[in-house]
């Protein structure tokens, strides 16, 4: 049975689990294997965009190669032994040497996308470990035990601001530009300023977030969402009317887009989710590379020695209306899991407070129909903000139901409470926790700054 059979059966199939089952019966064959791994992996690149027009071997009339030969010769294309028009020809060759059964194959490869209607972590399920993970290395939740472990013998730790913006994977490879989400899933924007300066960099992957220059942090989340929703669909016009009447010009926002970085891994670190260089040789690494960006920025560190000088730091960023901070090891190493050498200092409270209005998503993005936010305010209303964080089915529950909410008392966490320059008060980084039934009154803004001074971290 040929690979394009077995893809057909696969294809025909409508449910997850039959597909599952059918690629389970193959999943000795080791060409399969091989051809699923290279169409699948974000690790083999191919480095050409279109496939380029050509015969068949019958249309050419001539003795058709083996698929096994074509999937060795692709290696000079992903070793970047030919480039260019060189690479091209090359591939061009390839498919005339083969049946058009397996030049289909050739093109699903080329193309990473074997159109049979099953993502890599089902294949993975059949096939284990197959395709390479995206690994993410997280935080601990504060802890002052942890953070003293560290600073023992006199150790000196990074203090990290601590960044609130899109998390992003930034893989550069062959002067192409790859960025991912957490979960490994494509960020597309449409050439940004931002890509021009990393495509001069060398081969590396760069931890960081997606922020907009002049954009407040939580506003430039939902506008980098629409941004990356416009790429999906293509650059869609009406999307971009919409995008432009409610923020600013498409091309002004796209080349406001920057990353602030915190850490930099080679291809095979990243890729195989397994790094021995310690956080301070890599960091310096970092500096280095970013020399002479104006998009790409090391987020601000500091090196303190002392629990004061931690705590110092995490009150400044909070004055400004920052989230918190990160405490890293400088001998950390890279780990796809939250170890104990890296640890969120970040303050957290809970306020009860009463609905007051909704607000429906951005335009342009997949929560444009539904409630995304509500307006809450303290019970004399002295204390107004905007919780968001609330997941889908809890959007379509208050969407639905409105008038029955409103007036509603909502649990809200955040981080502390600020003030404008006119000495309005308002929460930072608030988050919808739940709403209380149990309750009727808000606290009042007096309670809310009370919670707020109980709420420190020494």
């Amino acid at each position: 049975m040929t690979i394009k059979q077995i893809f057909d059966e696969i294809a025909n199939e409508g449910g997850t689990n039959m597909k599952m089952e059918i690629l389970g019966k193959y999943k000795d064959n080791e060409e399969l294997v091989r051809v699923l791994y290279l169409a699948n992996s974000k690790r083999v690149k191919f480095f050409i965009k279109q496939i380029p027009e050509y015969k068949t071997s019958h249309e050419l009339h001539l003795q058709h190669k083996s698929l096994e030969y074509a999937l060795d010769e692709l290696q000079k294309l992903s070793n970047r032994e030919l480039t260019g028009n060189a690479a091209i020809a090359h591939l061009q060759q390839i498919l005339g040497s083969l049946c058009a059964d397996d030049a289909y194959i050739i093109e699903r490869i080329i193309e990473k996308d074997c159109k049979i209607g099953m993502g890599t972590r089902n294949i993975n399920k059949v096939i284990p470990d197959l395709i390479e993970k995206t690994g993410y290395m997280g935080c601990k939740p504060y802890s002052r035990k942890l953070i003293d472990k560290l600073l023992e013998d006199g150790r000196s730790v990074y203090s990290q601001e601590k960044m609130d913006g899109r998390i992003v994977n930034i893989v550069i490879q062959g002067g192409e530009v790859q960025m991912e989400s957490r979960q490994g899933d494509p960020t597309l924007l449409e050439d940004p300023a931002l890509v021009l300066e990393l495509k001069e960099l060398d081969d590396c992957v760069l931890n960081g977030e997606l922020t907009m220059d002049g954009v407040e942090r939580y506003q430039s989340n939902g506008m980098i969402a629409s941004l990356i929703d416009i790429a999906k669909k293509g650059g869609d016009a009406k999307k971009i009317a919409k995008f432009e009447k409610k923020h600013m010009p498409y091309r002004e926002a796209l080349d406001a887009v920057r990353v602030t970085t915190w850490d930099i891994l080679t291809l095979d670190e990243y890729y195989s989710r397994t790094c021995t260089r310690q956080y301070h040789a890599r960091l310096a690494e970092l500096v280095a590379t970013i020399i002479g960006c104006d998009m790409v920025s090391v987020v601000e560190t500091r090196i303190v020695s002392s629990l004061q000088e931690v705590m110092a730091h995490f009150t400044e960023v909070l004055k400004r209306n920052g989230e918190g901070t990160v405490v890293k090891s400088l001998e950390g190493v890279w780990a796809d899991k939250k170890p104990n050498y890296q640890i969120k200092v970040k303050k957290e409270m809970t306020l009860d407070l009463k609905v007051v209005g909704f607000n429906y998503g951005t335009a342009g993005t997949k929560n444009e129909n539904v409630i995304s936010s509500l307006n809450v305010e303290s019970e004399e209303g002295l204390l107004k903000t905007k919780p968001q964080g609330i997941d889908e089915e809890m959007m379509i529950h208050i969407t639905d139901n409105q008038d029955q909410l409103m007036g509603m008392i909502v649990e809200v966490v955040c981080s502390g409470l600020s003030q404008n320059e006119k000495g309005e008060y308002s929460t930072l980084h608030p988050r919808f926790k739940m709403f209380r039934d149990d309750k009727d009154v808000a606290n009042t803004l007096e309670e809310c700054i009370e919670i707020d001074e109980s709420a420190s971290l020494l």
